[in-house]
């Protein structure tokens, strides 16, 4: 009896400690929540301060992973995408490739420059549309929308996952060790494991020179609408293109991204193609089971080769800007 009342207490004191270190340590209970939206499907909620192993996740008020906006931001990037740019709960906030462009143009210019992270996890270029057209261009100077080879075929479903899958929380659990159990174990088993056997089998099949296909049946719209709305509004407009570890491995794009560079050429968009700019694994989060999103080096490696890009043309605004405001 003496032993069962002290293993009971063990057990409990371990659960107590498990909960405990979940929470304070890596964030659980405090992941960063979703809202559902009509037109773009789903974003972050806006005005958002999170801690999630042990990562700093800020969103603004308008749900992109900036700062706050201000009426002195009159010289501003947008920089659209999906979970690449936006980086999820594993990216910290200052390590972001938006964040650390941000700092490196105000230092440069000596005058608030923004780079507006517009994105979220899964988006293809119509849901970064989608927001746009509803939310406004902020009174953006330059777009870029930085996109990979699956996006060519990735069109909005409207698949209703905010609050469903737990991948798009809308609530907090409020046992950190519940979370760990539904959300990762349970998670992983329903939307990692059982889609990949399905989804990759047909692709394997159908799409041999593909990474990861989308199975659209029409190239992605938003790419068009992006392209002709900015030229009709006289905003430059870049596209980067952003590559897959099998498509490093093979030094080429894959169906998809080729479409891509097709589509960008019609259309006379300038792409930074940044497959020619040698990626190397160690910028990967994790090469082994993760083919595509940065970790914190490899944010870095991409705001690196954005800058001189963005450089560019804001060169030439503040130029035209000094010019027309001469005494």
């Amino acid at each position: 009896m003496k032993f069962l009342r002290k293993s009971l207490l063990f057990l409990v004191g371990l659960l107590v400690l498990t909960e405990l270190t979940l929470r304070f340590i890596f964030g659980f209970c405090n992941a960063p929540l979703y809202v559902e939206d009509p037109d773009f499907e789903y974003i972050y909620a806006p005005n958002q301060h999170r801690t999630r192993f042990r990562n700093v996740i800020k969103t603004n008020e308008h749900s992109m992973r900036s700062e706050p906006l201000h009426a002195t931001d009159t010289t501003v990037v947008l920089l659209l995408g999906d979970s690449v740019i936006n980086g999820g709960n594993p990216t910290d906030h200052d390590d972001l490739a938006s964040t650390i462009l941000e700092n490196q143009l105000n230092d440069r210019y000596q005058k608030p420059v923004r780079v507006l992270n517009v994105s979220a996890g899964s988006w293809g270029p119509d849901n970064a549309f989608a927001y746009l057209k509803k939310r406004g261009f902020f009174g953006a100077d330059l777009i870029c929308l930085v996109t990979s080879s699956h996006d060519a075929f990735d069109n909005i479903s409207h698949t209703p996952l905010v609050g469903l899958n737990p991948n798009y929380p809308n609530k907090q659990y409020e046992i950190a060790l519940y979370e760990a159990y539904d959300r990762y174990y349970i998670y992983y088993e329903a939307y990692i494991e059982t889609p990949l056997k399905r989804w990759f089998g047909p692709a394997t099949q159908h799409a041999p020179d593909d990474v990861i296909h989308k199975f659209g049946t029409t190239f992605n719209r938003g790419f068009q609408q992006l392209a002709d709305t900015t030229r009709a509004l006289q905003i430059p407009f870049v596209i980067y293109l952003h590559p897959e570890i099998p498509e490093i491995q093979q030094n080429r794009f894959d169906a998809q991204g080729t479409q891509i560079l097709a589509f960008a050429q019609q259309n006379r968009i300038p792409v930074v193609n940044e497959l020619t700019l040698r990626p190397t694994l160690d910028l990967f989060r994790n090469p082994e089971y993760d083919g595509i999103h940065y970790n914190a080096k490899g944010q870095a490696f991409m705001a690196k080769n954005l800058s001189p890009v963005i450089q560019q043309y804001l060169d030439l605004y503040f130029a035209r800007y000094a010019r027309s405001h001469r005494p």
